[in-house]
């Protein structure tokens, strides 16, 4: 699935990500232990090739919505957000998402980014919830996803190992109707 127009927040711009965005920004990160870290996805590498490959399957499969978020200052490519999968049936989305520009991080964006497709989720596809989870120690995307209006719903103790240690994993949840 792709957009029809861009979501714009205050810092960023939410595009749907093109092939040619493979070679930028974004395979560096891919291949950062640093930001990698708290990602599933972490644990390879990645070439330019691989990355054509996802969003390409992202933008052709219409339960899923690839966005790049672009600094709306200088127009750079700082990081990516996931809806999806999306299950019509049940009117919810899950949501990932990273900051690839460690020289962005702390500045609110991930939060703007989450609140962005979360009104996108509600208002244009009609989801009535949508959810997310993280290692308790990535605290950044626990602030983030909580200063976006989400509440945690559930807290899944020593679920993952991450570097060796076992993590909670903590599930976040937003709904439409959500003051």
């Amino acid at each position: 699935m792709t957009l029809d127009r861009p979501i714009s927040t205050p810092q960023l711009t939410l595009v749907s990500l093109s092939t040619g965005h493979a070679a930028g920004p974004y395979l560096v990160w891919m291949n950062d232990v640093e930001v990698m870290k708290y990602l599933e996805s972490r644990d390879r590498a990645y070439r330019r090739s691989d990355l054509e490959t996802y969003i390409e399957d992202c933008n052709s499969d219409p339960a899923v919505l690839l966005l790049g978020l672009f600094d709306r200052c200088d127009g750079v490519h700082v990081g990516n957000i996931k809806l999806g999968p999306v299950e019509a049936r049940h009117r919810r989305g899950d949501v990932g998402l990273v900051i690839g520009d460690k020289t962005k991080w702390g500045r609110g964006l991930a939060r703007e980014a989450i609140v962005g497709i979360t009104d996108h989720a509600f208002a244009a596809l009609d989801l009535a919830k949508v959810t997310a989870g993280c290692y308790g120690s990535n605290v950044g995307s626990v602030r983030a996803f909580l200063a976006a209006g989400w509440h945690e719903e559930a807290r899944r103790r020593r679920h993952c190992l991450c570097d060796g240690k076992w993590e909670d994993v903590i599930m976040l949840a937003r709904f439409r109707d959500d003051a």
